[in-house]
């Protein structure tokens, strides 16, 4: 500013300005270029952290940077790219990157990069690259052409190391390769119900079991109709519970589903967790897993575990009957002989006839009384290690039998169960009267299955005879009923309705029930089906 000052000034004025007034002038002259020096050093300042917060990114940058010549040479690379490739940055300076690509993707490089040069535009694919220590790594490469004037023109090179993620892709398509072998070894569907939006999602193996095609849209109206109706209340009521933000939300249960494609029945076996979040549930998810093979095994194995019952029944009966007529024989024969020998002395009408004749019916009684003892001593042997009775919860007990009769194949009926809230516990032997409800839930089972009807309802029910100080249990089935003629003889030994059968069951029974100091008796039902009761004593 000086300067122009003392430019604009005209020449006859200079001899005007005095001495001070030149070296005031100067002085500002002096600070304004001192100024000027001290911006421009800061602006050098500021270039050269540029420049070096530049360099940084780009010997630092997460990925390696470099460009390669048309010939394929490397003409500069960062230090992040020298590491990936395994070497130092000097060693890698013009030579050929392509001794770096794995033989196996060397083919498709060559071709790419020959194809970019020739064309421009963007290269980006991934490939394998062999470092110098023999390593494979996985990177994505991102390239693009430069040309500037006359220069030679340059592929720009971006790498990204994906040998991580690649790794860990890889482990997560093999546990899915694993999940999915496992699930169809297991023969698993998988189901995930989105509750607030309602959405479905089924696999292909969920989907076959319901006779659903692949594409189709399912929601939960499409999952209950496909199950069997008398299922269905069961099966809300277990996914009802699940979903209870009160409960644990494991969800655990059998039904059966009828396919829509051929109406074919499925044995279903399902495990599942509801999933919450703020105290609502938001999510349903689990396996299924047909279990019809499984079910179908389990009754084949019950009906031969049934008739080698029945035939280890029949040789119990005939060991018994067999013991029964070798020590009976000896004493009925002895009273034959002396009851005939006293019929002679009475046709006779001898003297000595009285004498005789109270020895032959001495005789007679004595071997009677033998016979007696035998059959007490037999029935005491035969008794030996009955448990002793104890106070018991019969509500329980019902409960135990019916999952029990379910347990041994019988379990195609559906309880429905009448219990008295509050009973007080009976004296009784569990496993005894445990073995008689089971015996009487089977023998409705099977009277409703040999006449070919659908087996259906048997209704359990207990109720409380104060007076007597009794417990009665009330169990009645939905089959043919009992005829006045059965009736009469149902709780006979040997007498049977079946057809493979010794008709030793109920007379057991009752023994057990009677030995309790209860009754069993069977009565003629208004409705179908047979109705038996029996009563147990309070415990005291």
């Amino acid at each position: 500013m000086a300067e122009k000052r003392l430019a604009r000034a005209p020449l006859e004025d200079l001899s005007a300005w005095s001495t001070d007034r030149l070296l005031h002038e100067l002085q500002v002259h002096q600070i304004e270029l001192e100024m000027q020096n001290e911006a421009l050093r800061q602006s050098q300042l500021i270039l050269e952290e540029s420049r070096d917060r530049y360099l940084d990114l780009y010997e630092f940058a997460p990925v390696g940077y470099l460009t390669l010549t048309a010939s394929g040479l490397i003409g500069e690379i960062n230090l992040t790219g020298a590491a990936l490739l395994g070497a130092e940055r000097k060693k890698l300076l013009q030579r050929r990157f392509d001794r770096y690509v794995a033989a196996a993707d060397l083919n498709e490089w060559q071709r790419r990069f020959v194809h970019t040069l020739q064309h421009g535009g963007h290269l980006n694919h991934e490939l394998r690259l062999q470092r110098d220590d023999e390593a494979i790594i996985n990177v994505r490469l991102d390239s693009r052409l430069i040309q500037s004037g006359d220069a030679a023109p340059t592929l720009r090179v971006t790498l990204t190391d994906i040998t991580g993620p690649m790794q860990a892709l890889a482990e997560l398509r093999a546990g899915e390769d694993r999940l999915r072998l496992a699930k169809t070894a297991a023969g698993l569907g998988i189901f995930d119900r989105d509750i607030a939006s309602g959405r479905l999602e089924w696999d292909e193996q969920a989907r076959e079991i319901w006779g659903v095609g692949p594409d189709e849209k399912v929601g939960y109206d499409t999952f209950m109709a496909g199950v069997h109706p008398d299922d269905r209340a069961a099966t809300s009521a277990a996914i009802g519970r699940a979903l209870d933000p009160g409960g644990s939300g494991a969800f655990q249960a059998e039904y059966r589903v009828v396919s829509r494609t051929d109406g074919s029945i499925r044995e279903v076996a399902a495990n599942g967790q509801g999933i919450f979040a703020d105290g609502r549930a938001i999510r349903f998810v689990g396996t299924l897993r047909d279990i019809s093979a499984q079910k179908h095994l389990e009754k084949v194995l019950q009906m031969n575990r049934n008739e080698m019952d029945i035939l280890v029944n029949h040789q119990v009966a005939a060991q018994t009957a067999a013991a029964l007529a070798h020590e009976l024989n000896q004493p009925l024969v002895a009273i034959s002989a002396y009851s005939e020998a006293a019929l002679r002395m009475l046709r006779c009408g001898s003297k000595r006839t009285p004498e005789k004749l109270a020895r032959a019916l001495e005789g007679a009684m004595e071997q009677a009384q033998r016979a007696g003892r035998t059959l007490h001593q037999l029935l005491d042997f035969l008794h030996k290690g009955d448990v002793a009775l104890a106070p018991v919860d019969l509500n329980s007990l019902i409960l135990e039998a019916i999952a029990a009769t379910e347990a041994c194949g019988y379990g195609e009926f559906r309880p429905v169960v009448d219990l008295e809230p509050g009973l007080p516990l009976v004296q009784a032997n569990l496993l005894q009267v445990k073995k008689v409800l089971i015996n009487l839930l089977c023998n409705g089972v099977e009277a409703m299955r040999n006449t070919g009807m659908a087996t259906t309802a048997i209704t359990i029910s207990v109720h409380t005879h104060a007076e007597r100080n009794m417990a009665q249990v009330t169990v009645q089935d939905s089959g043919p009923g009992l005829s006045e003629e059965r009736l009469a003889r149902i709780f006979e030994p040997f007498f049977t309705t079946k057809h493979e059968g010794i008709g030793l069951g109920l007379t057991i029974s009752r023994a057990l029930i009677e030995a309790h100091g209860g009754q069993l008796w069977a009565e003629l039902s208004p409705t179908a089906g047979a109705r038996f009761h029996f009563t147990l004593p309070f415990a005291p």
